[in-house]
């Protein structure tokens, strides 16, 4: 088992780049949207309209995205061209299946925004930059209130195994609460006998229960995540993946911020991830923030180009098989 981590996790980005100096300098104090009632459908449409709005920057021109529906679920498609014809599950279009040039493997993206906010539109700075070198299926999964857990869950393993269905190599990666959805459809696919190929996790929020010691026990955040959990038991493995078995898991890599609340959980499914024989990377920067990976900047760049060499590694070494 290789890591480039340890129990004391190692420390990427000792300073800031000139242009993440100058992008926090010239970013003024945002002004928060007061959340509303959460039961008020057309109050949080309108809520998410307005936060979404604020987020994410310039869509990749050479990296353009289209709309595809696969699995039954509304799914954005980003990367190289492909080489129309190769093998693929039913409902899954032959662009989509069939990456460009052999060992390049699908990654099916879910996107963060505590399950009510974000979407597969609002991740396009990441994915356009994972696509430069991967196939990747942002997913456009359900949200709350109109539909609670496990609505986005079952979105993103119906677009999962949609895709693995077919002879295409998959792989599964998320930021925030969409890092609990990618890693719990490894943890289900991996017991179905679908094991990805890798999986790639964003300042993940990976553990629901509050308690002592977890970052969101008294963050208003918490309220977007207990209105999704319903009344599902926080601690089902689904819901928490850190309180799932892992030990099926395929490689998996971790990226956080040294100082954010949820690099707490990061630490942890290294740990718990580890002891279970998991090959696991993790990556702690100092000096970012929560999901830096959305800007424009070249640490944003390089954790992105790490994460998707990281995907593409396992077909690299295999030849693709």
């Amino acid at each position: 088992m290789s890591t480039r981590s340890s129990p004391a996790p190692f420390l990427r980005w000792h300073g800031l780049s000139s242009e993440a100096v100058a992008y926090r300098a010239r970013r003024k104090p945002s002004v928060p949207i007061e959340m509303p009632d959460l039961t008020d459908h057309a109050a949080v449409a309108r809520w998410r309209a307005e936060t979404n709005a604020l987020w994410g920057e310039e869509d990749d021109p050479a990296v353009p995205h289209r709309r595809e529906v696969i699995g039954g679920v509304a799914c954005l498609v980003a990367g190289p061209p492909p080489d129309v014809g190769a093998p693929r599950g039913k409902s899954v279009p032959a662009d989509v299946a069939a990456p460009s040039g052999a060992g390049v493997p699908v990654v099916v993206y879910a996107h963060g925004g505590g399950y009510v906010l974000g979407s597969a539109a609002v991740a396009i700075p990441i994915t356009a930059r994972l696509g430069r070198t991967l196939r990747v299926v942002s997913v456009d999964y359900r949200q709350p209130p109109e539909h609670p857990f496990p609505a986005a869950l079952d979105d993103i393993l119906a677009v999962y195994a949609a895709l693995a269905a077919g002879d295409t190599p998959v792989a599964l990666a998320g930021d925030s609460a969409g890092g609990a959805l990618a890693l719990s459809t490894a943890v289900t696919a991996a017991v179905q006998g679908q094991r990805p190929v890798a999986v790639a996790l964003f300042s993940p929020l990976l553990d629901h229960v509050a308690v002592p010691g977890n970052p969101l026990a008294d963050d208003k955040g918490h309220r977007l995540i207990d209105h999704y959990a319903g009344e599902a038991d926080p601690a089902d493995p689904r819901l928490s993946p850190l309180r799932a078995e892992l030990g099926g898991l395929p490689p998996v890599l971790v990226q956080a911020a040294a100082d954010e609340p949820l690099a707490v959980q990061a630490v942890e499914l290294h740990r718990r991830a580890t002891a279970a024989g998991v090959d696991v990377t993790l990556d702690l920067w100092e000096h970012m923030w929560h999901t830096w990976h959305y800007h424009d900047l070249p640490e944003a760049d390089q954790a992105l180009a790490e994460a998707a060499a990281f995907l593409a590694a396992p077909f690299s070494s295999s030849g693709g098989t």
